[in-house]
């Protein structure tokens, strides 16, 4: 029975016939594989000829810096080495369209975000500070006990620290800090959503303050006692709009304001625009996109350096306010380009005064040579990121407003970028008005007080600028190029 096996073991079986799908799949990944390559080729080669045809990039808006320049070449360039870094940076940095790359990068990223309310991202040095913080004074000039209103607070009678009554009931204030807000972290920004917007905000570290106080000390013995001082100092938006779960990471900026208030001479006036902007918060008082206040904040805070002046000063009301839409400003770069931000812009206003066609405003270099008479009021070549250019165009500048006001007041303004708001709402309050960026200023400040028969003295700027290395400079100010004869080319040119 051995032999009657019906089928045998090792018998082969016959091939089974491919499918007419088999077929099918296989022509189409063939014709597939084809077409990608007929596709992605020629992509390839044209980006990489539009690389090295198109114009190259020489400044990047979203970053708002200029970029790499291409090197010099020199021997010793060359042997260390320097010189072919620098082309290679040079190349990557000057990518033809760069930030429309950029945006696009950043766009399709987005599509695939995920946010959590609970979620915090940290990139770079983040790090928390003390709930409470008692700035430290190392080694400052002998000061007096002066209280954050300056020692001439009885121009303001009624008004405390946090405002007078009748001014803190009018409205009731929302606590942003207090809401719940979905927020990231980068770079030391932080990205909150509030109210259905998005908005970037710096975080405060803190600081001496002591370069701050010692050069405005310093200064206020080198000037006329009959010249008037003040200080006036901003905080970021993080004071108001920091969500109370991260406050660790950020001082408390008013704190650090009073006690830097308190270590200026008795002849120096401070303002604490602090507390009233405190009581302006549901208003559009800082930018959402942008490191900067709005012009309306900048507005109380002037309105309030008016008063302590003891100047005129006109209502908003009277004031043509003028707005840029779509705007998106520094913050979408500090945050490290968050789409969320540049697809959440804003509208930017200004205000100018009534009697704004009675002004003229002039221009000069930084060692103040003559330029041109033009526009306070300027406009920016691509306002949808650059609307705080508006005020007078940026500040490697000194500039000079020339009012109608007869009231013998003269005016400097010495700042940062965030003082370059204030000055256009005192266009009716004073006769003349210097503006004098603290980062580039040439000559000697106590000369040009003297020679320009300065009346008022005002030193304004954000708290990054009054407690970090922007205030190393202002010694400088007072030292340099001593004994000059200024000269007001514009005066020489009529």
């Amino acid at each position: 029975m051995e032999n009657d096996t019906p089928v045998q073991q090792n018998e082969q079986k016959p091939r089974k016939k491919k499918s007419y799908n088999s077929y099918k799949r296989s022509t189409i990944r063939q014709y597939s594989s084809t077409l990608s390559l007929v596709i992605i080729v020629p992509v390839f080669v044209l980006i990489t000829l539009s690389v090295w045809v198109f114009p190259r990039s020489t400044e990047s808006f979203i970053e708002k810096r200029k970029l790499a320049e291409f090197p010099t070449l020199s021997f010793e360039s060359y042997f260390n080495g320097s010189f072919t870094a620098g082309i290679n940076k040079w190349f990557t940095d000057t990518v033809p369209y760069r930030d429309d790359f950029k945006n696009m990068g950043n766009s399709f990223k987005g599509l695939f975000g995920i946010s959590s309310e609970d979620t915090v991202t940290f990139v770079g040095d983040v790090k928390k500070v003390p709930k409470k913080v008692t700035p430290k004074n190392n080694g400052t000039s002998e000061t007096s006990t002066q209280t954050s209103q300056g020692s001439e607070s009885s121009a303001q009678p009624g008004k405390t620290e946090e405002g007078s009554a009748e001014e803190s009931s009018k409205t009731e204030q929302k606590d942003y800090r207090k809401l719940d807000a979905e927020y990231t972290v980068e770079n030391g920004v932080i990205v909150v959503k509030q109210d259905g917007h998005y908005r970037g905000m710096e975080l405060f570290g803190g600081g001496s303050g002591n370069a701050y106080v010692d050069a405005l000390n310093d200064l206020r013995e080198k000037l006329d006692s009959d010249i008037r001082m003040y200080s006036m100092i901003a905080p970021l938006a993080s004071q108001y709009y920091l969500p109370a779960n991260y406050s660790e990471y950020s001082s408390d900026q008013k704190e650090f304001i009073d006690d830097l208030s308190s270590r200026l001479s008795e002849g120096i006036k401070a303002i604490d625009i602090a507390s009233v902007l405190k009581e302006h918060t549901e208003e559009t008082i800082y930018c959402r996109t942008d490191h900067h206040w709005m012009p309306l904040g900048a507005y109380y805070a002037a309105q309030e350096f008016a008063k302590a002046a003891g100047v005129k000063f006109k209502e908003l009301s009277t004031f043509t306010p003028s707005t840029i839409n779509g705007f998106v400003g520094t913050m979408y770069a500090f945050s490290g380009s968050d789409i969320r931000i540049k697809n959440d812009p804003e509208d930017f206003t200004y205000y100018i005064p009534d009697n704004y066609d009675k002004c003229e405003t002039d221009f000069y270099d930084t060692d103040f040579s003559y330029s041109y008479t033009g526009s306070y009021f300027k406009e920016v070549g691509d306002p949808q990121s650059n609307a705080y250019l508006t005020f007078f165009g940026g500040d490697e500048q000194i500039v000079k407003i020339r009012t109608n006001i007869k009231n013998g007041r003269k005016l400097i303004v010495i700042k940062d970028s965030y003082g370059n708001a204030v000055p256009g709402y005192l266009m009716n309050s004073f006769d003349e008005i210097y503006i004098v960026d603290m980062r580039y200023f040439d000559l000697n400040l106590v000369d040009f007080i003297d020679q320009m028969n300065i009346t008022d003295v005002l030193f304004t700027m954000v708290t990054y600028s009054a407690f970090g290395d922007n205030a190393d400079g202002l010694t400088d100010l007072i030292y340099q190029s001593e004994g000059q004869t200024i000269t007001d080319h514009y005066k020489d040119a009529e």
